[in-house]
């Protein structure tokens, strides 16, 4: 079957869902806190859904703040981390999951 005659079965919440259940299980020794939808796009020449979720990295950068004291304070901040999750538009397998 050529890419052009390939139905579209797994619509854009389809997509959503199936990426978001893979990122629970294959890090499922971890927690993801606020995993949340970033984007999502399909790809008409791959047939795939690009879905890209965000959570809150475990790591977290230590800063120096200059303040009008004069002792700097330390400041953590939470970074996000981006992982993009291609799904099979036809019958929604993963085919790959890419840092962004």
């Amino acid at each position: 079957m050529s890419q052009e005659a390939k139905a579209i079965t797994i619509d854009m919440k389809a997509a959503v869902r199936a990426a978001r259940q893979f990122a629970l299980d294959l890090f499922e020794s971890e927690t993801l806190p606020n995993l949340a939808l970033e984007e999502i796009e399909f790809d008409e020449s791959s047939h795939r859904w690009q879905v890209t979720l965000g959570f809150d990295s475990p790591h977290k950068i230590k800063r120096k703040t200059n303040g009008p004291s004069l002792f700097p304070t330390i400041e953590e901040e939470i970074q996000r981390e981006y992982k993009q999750f291609n799904i099979d538009a036809e019958d929604g397998h993963l085919v790959s999951m890419t840092m962004r």
